[in-house]
Formats: structure tokens, sequence, C-alpha cells
């Protein structure tokens, strides 16, 4: 049930992401909110269920936004291995302790991305600005507390049972007397 709802979640960021909050391709406060449900899903999940989750939606982005197709996929199981790595050496598991590793994570994907698009398509390219990505990596960081905190969220939603078995169970008679025959 969690992969389903975190699919619809990932594809309901990737719809605001092209739309809603990329007004021309290079405008330079988008935030890759799809990129931080990557990261939730290597902090927070196994492989299988990540894998499960990344897959279609990276593919959807692909789709949408993607220049040549199959990069978007590959970008988001880099970063997806890159950060799971990550996970696995860091001791503590808070949230607010991963954040930092997000943006430092992004910014070294897409400067590798940029390396090897350069020889694949340099001409598709828009040039590497510094500013530019500290930017787009300040705003990454500010979005993926919110963003951590709603999926954390969603994810322990999804961990509880939606209705507890005790409080389908009629009893009947007096609760007073069953309590003293329990004692």
């Amino acid at each position: 049930m969690s992969v389903f709802v975190f699919i619809l979640i990932g594809l309901l960021l990737v719809v605001l992401q092209t739309t809603v909050f990329m007004i021309n391709p290079v405008w330079p406060a988008a935030p890759d909110m799809f990129y931080i449900l990557v990261a939730f899903l290597a902090y927070r999940f196994d492989l299988i269920r990540s894998l499960l989750i990344i897959l279609p939606v990276s593919v959807a982005m692909d789709v949408f936004s993607g220049v040549i197709m199959g990069i978007y996929p590959a970008i988001c199981l880099v970063s997806f291995a890159l950060l799971k790595g990550m996970a696995i050496r860091i001791p503590v598991r808070e949230s607010i302790y991963q954040v930092p590793f997000v943006g430092v994570s992004y910014l070294l994907v897409n400067k590798g991305v940029y390396l090897i698009l350069s020889f694949l398509a340099p001409d598709v390219l828009v040039p590497w600005s510094w500013p530019l990505m500290l930017l787009r990596v300040i705003l990454l960081i500010l979005v993926a507390f919110p963003l951590f905190s709603l999926f954390e969220f969603f994810d322990s939603r999804m961990q509880r049972s939606p209705i507890s078995f005790k409080m389908l169970r009629v009893r009947s008679g007096n609760a007073f007397r069953r309590e003293e025959k329990e004692r």
C-alpha cells in the first residue's frame, strides 16, 4: 500500500515540478522536488520498495521533461545509490542531519550529469553556473525540510493500521464487571 501511495505522491511532485514551478526551462528558482523524494526513499525505505517507486515515477519525469530519453531515470538511480551509500554510513537517522547531504549529493550528481551530457549532447546544455547551482541547492534544502516531514507523516500513517481491530470487537455486558474478572 505504501508503494502505491508514494508513487501517487511522486507523480504529484512531477506534475507540480514540471508545470507550476517551472515557468520556463532555465528558470533558476525551480526546486527539484522529486529529488527530495528519491532522497527520502534512500534514507527510509528498503531497496525493492524504493526501486518500485523510483522507476515508474522517474520514467514519467523523463517523458515530461527529458531531453535525452532515459537520462532522468539514470540520474535518479545514481542519486539513489549515492544517498543510500551515505545513509548506511550516517550514524544518525534524523532528517535534520540528512538534508545537507541531499544538497551535496544534488550538486555532485548535477555536475556529473553536466560532464556526461557535455560529451553526449553539447548543443542542448545550458552553460554551468555556480551561483545558479548554489541557488538551486539552497532552494532544495529549504523545500526538503517540509517535504521530509510530509513524507514521514505519510509513511507513519501507512505503517499503522487504519482501523484498530480492538475497536471492531463488540463486547456485551458491564465493562466494570469484565475488568474485575480479568484481574
